[in-house]
């Protein structure tokens, strides 16, 4: 781990584009409304009072729809979904006027974890740095793409400072079955906001020296995930964020991948959320930072530590939106392409392995083109297959050819690791439509 001086922070900071200095308290930036986290120096973070009163403020200051085409964006918030204790589940929308025939959806999902807080802070400074950027650069950005954001997934683990919901869940372990209440509206967002991209904000907090560098990223590694969506994920992971990251001061490197040679995670898991955005339809990628000190000077300064971590997450998330400027009519034709090949079915399903594992290591077989449901089974799966939006004929039949035809196949099959219910796989007629081999 390198070692960081002081001059090695503020160089950070000033390549980052953010302040690790404590806002002042009568405003932030350029007129900015501050976070209760920037309120104090990063040494404690932005309650849920002080987060709905800036998302009141910005929302009052948005333009109308009326006045939308003057260059300044316009924010909405949206519930989605409650908390196991009652608390709301909201969705910001950051739009400007669109010049392109669809925008890139890009969602930032920011505190699965309710102990892992900076990308919750990063994502409301995002929200009001967009809200309030007035110059040519920030109105040629959302005219291109549409910011959505989940700041506060997970509220009651947040309050608590758990991992884990307050029915003890473990929100990114929860996107197949779906059913938490937190899943339920993560889910509900992804189907009918349909985001083009997927940015899941996460923290790690191991051993130091288990991970060689304090940023990490990664793509989903699910075989079930669209080539075309995955090598767009991988250029998204590695060549913009793990690009972007050095660039700021801060060594990245791919989740999973720990020192000498030891795989610690980052596998084809369906329940993580980039490989279920990816099955979703859209180009996933997972990014985490460093919880721990990762100087003397940060052992020392909890705001500066706090500061930091924020300000890596920030710079992650603008390579996110960059891409998604740039790359943005390739994105969307990819995501089509995706979504209208599942429509017409066939092909092979996975039911484990990774685009890390080999080959010959792989399950893999040929998609069937239905499931048949008992009606108990169809009492245990309705819920899943409800979220999920996977229509069910009336004779308690699934049939694979449809959007979410994969997921139905990972929900349902007797192979799979992760099944919800017991459903018998159905042939087609005249053989099987897939391509690939059992192995």
């Amino acid at each position: 781990m390198r070692a960081w001086t002081a001059r090695t922070v503020l160089a950070m900071a000033l390549v980052a584009g953010v302040a690790l200095a404590p806002a002042p308290p009568g405003g932030g930036r350029g007129g900015r409304v501050p976070t209760g986290f920037e309120r104090r120096g990063g040494t404690t973070w932005t309650t849920l009072s002080q987060e709905r009163d800036l998302l009141r403020d910005l929302v009052s200051a948005s333009p109308g729809p009326e006045r939308a085409g003057w260059g300044a964006a316009r924010v909405t918030v949206s519930r989605v979904g409650t908390s196991a204790r009652g608390r709301a589940l909201e969705l910001i929308t950051v739009a400007g006027t669109s010049t392109v025939p669809e925008p890139v959806r890009v969602l930032f999902v920011c505190g699965q974890h309710g102990d892992e807080p900076a990308g919750r802070e990063a994502c409301l400074k995002l929200v009001r740095d967009l809200a309030a950027d007035r110059s040519p650069a920030g109105r040629r950005l959302l005219e291109r793409v549409t910011v959505l954001v989940l700041a506060t997934p997970n509220p009651d683990g947040l309050v608590a400072g758990t991992r884990t919901t307050a029915e003890g869940v473990d929100l990114n372990r929860g996107h197949v079955a779906v059913s938490s209440p937190e899943a339920r509206a993560i889910r509900r967002v992804l189907r009918e906001a349909r985001p083009h991209i997927v940015h899941d904000l996460h923290e790690f907090d191991v051993p130091t020296g288990t991970y060689p560098t304090p940023t990490l990223y990664l793509w989903p590694r699910n075989l079930n995930v669209a080539p075309e969506l995955r090598s767009l994920a991988v250029e998204l992971a590695r060549d913009r964020i793990g690009t972007a990251l050095p660039a700021a001061g801060w060594a990245a490197g791919v989740y999973g991948e720990g020192t000498a040679g030891r795989q610690l995670g980052g596998d084809a898991d369906e329940r993580l959320l980039r490989n279920a955005a990816g099955l979703n339809h859209a180009v996933a990628v997972l990014v985490e930072i460093a919880r721990r000190p990762i100087s003397a000077l940060e052992r020392a300064d909890p705001g500066l530590l706090g500061r930091r971590r924020v300000a890596a997450h920030l710079v992650a998330a603008r390579a996110t939106l960059r891409m998604a400027a740039e790359r943005g009519d390739t994105i969307v034709a990819a995501v089509h392409a995706s979504r209208e090949r599942a429509v017409h079915g066939g092909g092979p399903v996975y039911f484990d392995g990774a685009d890390n594992v080999p080959v010959g290591r792989t399950a893999v077989a040929p998609m069937p083109c239905a499931y048949r449901l008992t009606p108990a089974g169809y009492a245990d799966a309705w819920a899943a297959l409800t979220a999920h939006g996977i229509r069910v004929e009336p004779d308690l039949r699934v049939e694979t050819a449809q959007p979410a035809g994969a997921m139905a196949a990972l929900l349902l099959d007797p192979r799979a690791r992760f099944a919800v219910a017991e459903a018998t796989p159905l042939p087609c007629a005249g053989g099987s439509p897939a391509t690939g081999d059992e192995s």
